[in-house]
Formats: C-alpha cells, structure tokens, sequence
C-alpha cells in the first residue's frame, strides 16, 4: 500500500491565496523563502507555478483577443458580427456577472476549493506543464 502524505494547512492556505491573487501572493511568499533559505514544498510550488500561468494565459488571451477584435471591427462587413460577439460575451449573463467573468470566477473557486482538500488541481493541458516544470 501506499503511503500518503498530508499537506500542512498552512501549505493550503498559501497555495489558496495564490489562486485568488492570481499568483501575487505566491510570488511574495517565494521571495520570503528564498531570503530565509528555503525551499517551498512540492505542493506550495505547483499551486503558485500554476495560478501564475494560468493568469499570465488569461492576460495574453484576453490582450490578443481584444487586439483581434479591434482590428476585425475595422473591416466593413465584419463590424457589425464583432460587435455582436463581443457584446454576448461581456453583456451580463447572472447577477450582473458575463460569460467570462462566470468562467474565471468558477475556475478559481474550483481551484481553491481542491487546494483546501489537500489534492492538486488539475486544469486539462495546464497541469502537464506545471508537472513538467516543478520536477
């Protein structure tokens, strides 16, 4: 059988606010480490490797959708199909929230929710890279 180890409540609690600071937090909290000497747990690392991607991904896509967008608008037939699609994707959907709001509210609650049981989150292709990068 195999033995398992259970993650501190403080690695929790760290890898938590990393999420919802969208990997501030987990930065500062890197720095303080290596300043002391030490290294953070392999738990602690894949969380704060993880939310900072995932929110350096959200800001890459949104930055070159929103460039794409901007330039489509310009062309005379498409603006009216542009303007449309951005309009359904940031008009509110549910208490006052859009699409994209709902989606990044619900990802970060998912992925708070598993670093306070103790498990990895895992975010389909993401997770692999982080794997890789934390090895």
């Amino acid at each position: 059988m195999r033995k398992r180890r259970t993650v501190d409540w403080v690695d929790r609690i760290i890898s938590v606010l990393s999420y919802v600071t969208a990997g501030w937090f987990g930065m500062i909290y890197c720095i303080i480490l290596y300043f002391r000497k030490k290294m953070p747990s392999k738990f602690v690392r894949y969380n704060i490797f993880q939310s900072i991607f995932i929110s350096l991904l959200f800001f890459v896509l949104s930055f070159g959708f929103g460039l794409l967008l901007k330039f489509l608008s310009y062309i005379p037939f498409l603006n009216y199909i542009v303007a449309s699609i951005t309009f359904q994707f940031n008009r509110p959907v549910f208490f006052e929230y859009s699409l994209i709001q709902i989606f990044v509210i619900g990802l970060t609650l998912y992925m708070s929710v598993i670093c306070l049981t103790g498990r990895l989150p895992r975010v389909y292709w993401v997770s692999k890279i982080i794997d890789n990068a934390v090895r």
